[in-house]
């Protein structure tokens, strides 16, 4: 059917559309503001961090304890550069603690006696020497056969430690005396009287880094043992 008044299609020029419209603006002005606002965080998080790497780099304050025990709050600012090189050199040095609590494990492992325990007791003691002594050590046992001995023994031992001193002490070596009480029980006759005797042992110790097998930094590199002769009560002393 034919439409009335039909018209051709009549082409027009296109005309510019001149600016965006005005949410495409606001989109631009919200993503200007966004790259703002991630540089100016960026910022901060650089002067973070750089804050940190310098309160990870200072040094930190000191506290000096007296002999006695009483503590003294010292800042690093004024604890002065002799008290500071004094600080780093003591830093990787184990404590007078540590070298009575070494000495006695060591004492213990090695002399202190048990039956059903000296088959593991003296590896560990050898653990806690240098090569040379560990060689010395385990050669003599080897010929001595100590192990079977004392297995065959059936002995149980105690030790009390009478004193203690250290004699000298460098930033490698310490020399530790210890007088030592040994008490051996049968494991066969209760009844029995223990075997007594002191010793007086003279261990040689080298500070070494700390690690898994050395955690308390220190190695016996030479042990020496003397018997006490004992006390006689007639003995005249000396003014």
């Amino acid at each position: 059917m034919p439409i009335a008044n039909q018209q051709p299609l009549r082409m027009v020029q296109a005309l510019p559309l001149g600016g965006p419209p005005a949410i495409w603006a606001a989109f631009v002005r919200q993503g200007a503001w966004k790259s703002w606002a991630l540089a100016a965080q960026f910022v901060v998080i650089v002067l973070l961090v750089l804050a940190n790497m310098a309160l990870a780099k200072r040094e930190p304050d000191v506290v000096v304890v007296q002999p006695d025990g009483k503590s003294q709050y010292v800042e690093r600012s004024v604890a002065g550069a002799e008290l500071a090189r004094f600080l780093a050199e003591q830093k990787h040095q184990p404590s007078d603690i540590t070298v009575i609590r070494f000495t006695k494990d060591f004492l213990k492992l090695a002399t202190a006696v048990n039956s059903t325990t000296i088959e593991a007791a003296w590896p560990e003691a050898l653990a806690m020497t240098a090569g040379p002594l560990r060689d010395r050590l385990a050669q003599e046992a080897a010929q001595q056969k100590l192990i079977e001995a004392y297995k065959l023994a059936r002995i149980r031992t105690e030790l009390v430690v009478d004193d203690m001193a250290l004699v000298e002490r460098t930033s490698a070596l310490l020399h530790v005396r210890a007088t030592v009480k040994r008490k051996k029980f049968s494991l066969l006759d209760a009844t029995r009287a223990p075997d007594q005797d002191r010793l007086v042992h003279d261990v040689v110790m080298r500070v070494v880094p700390r690690t898994s097998i050395r955690p308390d930094g220190l190695e016996v590199l030479d042990w020496r043992a003397e018997p006490v002769a004992p006390h006689s009560p007639n003995q005249e002393k000396t003014p």
